[in-house]
Order: structure tokens, then sequence, then C-alpha cells
């Protein structure tokens, strides 16, 4: 790989770079693509600047290939605790009612099918004295057809009484069994019920185990299916959500490890791994969500919404990379200048990546060809070539 000889140094060069500068400036040319494309295109065109061989050799610029190198780092990420929502739970009350008692309190540990709560409602009785007839009338429903069944073996009976107890039979099972479902919902035990045992109050069941967040009710509250009456959280199960800009998002694989620090920095750091990563951008932050399960912990001391800060260790991977110096930036965007051939070099638009020893991994947004030559040395003094040119205009 060839470069173009000559470097500037000591003050007498910095004084001979400022004066050639200034007529580089002067006797350069920046040009633009064809008018024919449309304003966008034009706005987002790539610019070409042209000097002359005494010019690149005076300034110093090099020119070289875009390298495959082996390499692998961390990527620094940011973000917050999350639970899953089949890990937190909303309460509340599948019967209209009165909050007749609360029976837990914020911060307690509840079990999965745990009693937190009992509504009161006069519907409940209701609904038990139903439950009650109905039982009832399924045992006369299977004594009667017990009876024709009997009759009908022994020759004596009529074929369309026993069709019409069964279908009785079926119909009494049928009523009995949603009946008994209805309370089942509920919490209350048909057995019981069938027994003559009543109750006037139903059961409000925590659907997971975890902890008591915040309580919204108090003793006496109205309830229905649209009021919560408290938050229930597994934190066992918590987990971190990274946030990993796109640039990045292609060097992060399911299982690397993660290093992950709270704000607390005088708590043991966290030790987790990549466990999927979300398929969409988000439009403003232009960065994918990353989803890490924590491993060293899976204690109380870890809350939602806490913040992190995360190392994500990416593999080692051979990936095409330039010197850091190629590489500029323009309104948060990264270029770097293809070599055309004649002294005319392109600003061409890059997605940066991994950046390790002095190099950066870099994916071209539109590829300029097979093996490309680019500027590897000086990058910037092009780009304020065209910065200046655009100030002019």
């Amino acid at each position: 790989m060839k470069y173009a000889e000559g470097h500037i140094s000591g003050a007498s060069g910095i004084c001979a770079f400022l004066v050639v500068g200034m007529a580089l400036l002067a006797g350069c040319g920046v040009t633009h693509p064809a008018e024919e494309a449309d304003e966008e295109d034009s706005a987002n065109a790539e610019r070409i600047v042209e000097l002359t061989e005494e010019q690149i050799s005076t300034v110093g610029i090099r020119i070289g290939k875009v390298e495959s190198r082996q390499m692998s780092g961390t990527i620094q990420a940011s973000g917050t605790l999350k639970l899953s929502p089949q890990n937190r739970a909303e309460i509340t009350s599948l019967v209209n009612g009165l909050a007749k008692k609360i029976l837990v309190k914020e911060g307690d540990v509840v079990r999965a099918g745990q009693t937190v709560a009992l509504v009161e409602n006069t519907e409940i009785v209701a609904m038990q004295k139903e439950y009650l007839v109905a039982s009832r009338e399924l045992a006369l429903a299977q004594q009667a057809y017990q009876r024709q069944e009997n009759i009908h073996a022994q020759g004596a009976g009529i074929e369309k009484n026993l069709q019409q107890t069964k279908a009785e039979l079926e119909i009494a099972q049928a009523n009995e069994q949603g009946l008994s479902l209805q309370l089942r919902q509920i919490g209350i035990d048909a057995a019981q019920v069938a027994a003559g045992r009543f109750s006037n109050s139903a059961p409000i069941k925590s659907p997971i185990s975890g902890v008591v967040g915040e309580i919204l009710i108090s003793t006496g509250s109205f309830l229905d299916s649209e009021t919560a009456l408290m938050n229930v959280y597994d934190n066992s199960a918590i987990h971190a959500d990274l946030n990993v800009f796109e640039s990045e998002i292609s060097n992060i694989r399911i299982g690397q490890k993660v290093d992950l620090q709270l704000f607390d920095r005088q708590r043991t750091p966290l030790i987790g791994e990549v466990s999927f990563i979300t398929a969409s951008l988000d439009r403003e932050s232009k960065s994918a969500s990353v989803h890490v399960e924590i491993l060293n912990d899976k204690g109380g001391r870890l809350l939602p919404n806490m913040f992190v800060s995360a190392s994500i260790h990416c593999e080692q991977t051979e990936c095409p990379a330039v010197p850091d110096e190629a590489i500029v930036m323009d309104a948060n965007r990264h270029f770097v200048f293809v070599s055309l051939g004649d002294g005319k070099f392109q600003q061409t638009e890059v997605v940066a990546g991994i950046s390790q020893q002095g190099y950066t991994q870099i994916t071209f947004v539109n590829p300029p060809g097979t093996d490309p030559s680019v500027v590897t040395a000086r990058a910037v003094y092009l780009e304020s070539m065209i910065a200046d040119h655009g100030e002019e205009e």
C-alpha cells in the first residue's frame, strides 16, 4: 500500500500549513452531484473534493484500503430495570361490591392464590342460593333418570319417558356446572355451598407470587372489574432493558455477557446475559431495546425503573475497519472520503461500529464498489474544505 508523502511538523510546518491551506481553499474544487436530482437527493448527496498532487502531499493526506481486522470490545449502553407483563399483576375484583377487608399491606410478600382482600355484595349470597337450588335439582334429575332406566331395563318403561328424563338430567348438569364455575371464579367453594354453608363475601386473590406494591383502595371502597385494588411485583424476575444505538446493534448477539452497574455504585456490579433483541428501532432515539437477563441477583433489592449503565462484551469478529482519523462527523452522521483517482475524493456516509486500538469498524451506507481506497489520514482537512465551501455559498 503506497501513501502520498509529505508531513507538516514543527512551528515552520504550522505556518506553512496555514499559508498552503489558504491557497488550497482558493485553488481546489468542490463539486456537487447533477442538478437533475430532486431536492431531497441533492440535500443528502455525497460531495466531492478535488486536489492536486502537490496539495495532497503538502497537507499530508494518506490513502489506503479498508482493512479486514479482528476486532472485539465492549459496547456502552444505559437503560432501566424492567418486569415483563407476566411478572407484574394489577389485581381487580370480578364482583362489584364494597371492600370488606384488606388483608395485606404494602411491602408484604404474597404467594399466587393468596387472598389479599374480601369484597361484600348481596349478589354473592344470591349466586350461592342459585347454585344450591341447581345442585338439588340435579340430584332430583339423577334420581328420576335412574328410576326410568331401571323400569326400562325391566321392559315395562316407555322410551319417550326415558329420553325426556335424560334430557332433563343433561340440562340440570349443565346448569349446575355453569353456576359452579361462576362460584369458582369469584373464589367460593361450590362444595361448601352445596352443603348449605354460605358466605356473604368473596375473596380476591393474587394471581402471582411477589411483593405488594401500592394499595389503591381503602376499607369500604366500591370495587368493580375496572378498579385496581393493588399491584403485585415479582422482582425475582427483573431484567434490564438497554438502549443500543443502530450503529452498534449489529454487533449484539444473544448470549453475550453484560456487566451492569446501578446508579448506586456502592452495590456489587450485576452480571447479565443478552436474552433477546427487539426487531424495531425507536424513531426518535434511533436505538433498539436489548433485553438482558440478570444472573447473579434474584433477591428483592432490585426494583423496577432503577437506572443502570452497562458494558456489553462483544465477540471477536473479522470486520471492515479504517483508522479513527479516516472518519469525520457531520450533523451526527459518520463519513469517510473515498478516492476516485486523479485527486478526487468523494464524501461517503458510513455506519461506525466498534472502536479498538485506533481503528473503527465501518459499514458503507451505499457501498462505493469493491475494494475502495479511502483517505486514512487528514480526512478532517477535506471535511473542513467542504464546510468552508458551504459557508461561502
